[in-house]
C-alpha cells in the first residue's frame, strides 16, 4: 500500500478537536473583569482547556485588531458548539459582548 494513502487514511481516523477561538478589544473593563469568572467555570465544564487566554504577544505580519486572544480546546466541534450556545455560558456571552468588541469563530482541528 502507498504509504500517502495509509498516513491520510489514519489521519482522517483521528477524532478532530473543536476550539473557540476569540479575539477582543476592551472597552469596558470594569464590566468585563466579570466574564473571566463567568466564563472560565462553564468552559471547564464542557471540557474545555485554555491553550491561550490573553498573555504577551507580538504581531509579526499584518495586522491583529485586538487587546487579547483566547483559545479554548474541546474534544470535538460540536462540545465547543454546545458551551458556546448553552444556556450556562449566555450570561459570560452577554458581560462579554456588552463590555468589548469580539471577533469569535468556532473552528476544528487537530
Amino acid at each position: 500500500m502507498d504509504n500517502s494513502v495509509k498516513n491520510s487514511n489514519d489521519k482522517d481516523k483521528i477524532m478532530k478537536k473543536g476550539y473557540i477561538l476569540v479575539r477582543i478589544s476592551i472597552h469596558t473593563p470594569d464590566l468585563f473583569k466579570e466574564y473571566p469568572l463567568l466564563s472560565g467555570p462553564v468552559m471547564e465544564k464542557f471540557g474545555g482547556k485554555y491553550l491561550i487566554r490573553g498573555g504577551k504577544f507580538e504581531i509579526a505580519e499584518g495586522e491583529w485588531p485586538a487587546d487579547r486572544t483566547t483559545v479554548v480546546e474541546f474534544e470535538s466541534f460540536e462540545k465547543a458548539k454546545e458551551c458556546y450556545e448553552s444556556i450556562e455560558y449566555s450570561k459570560a456571552k452577554e458581560i462579554r459582548q456588552k463590555s468589548t468588541k469580539t471577533d469569535l469563530i468556532l473552528i476544528e482541528g487537530y
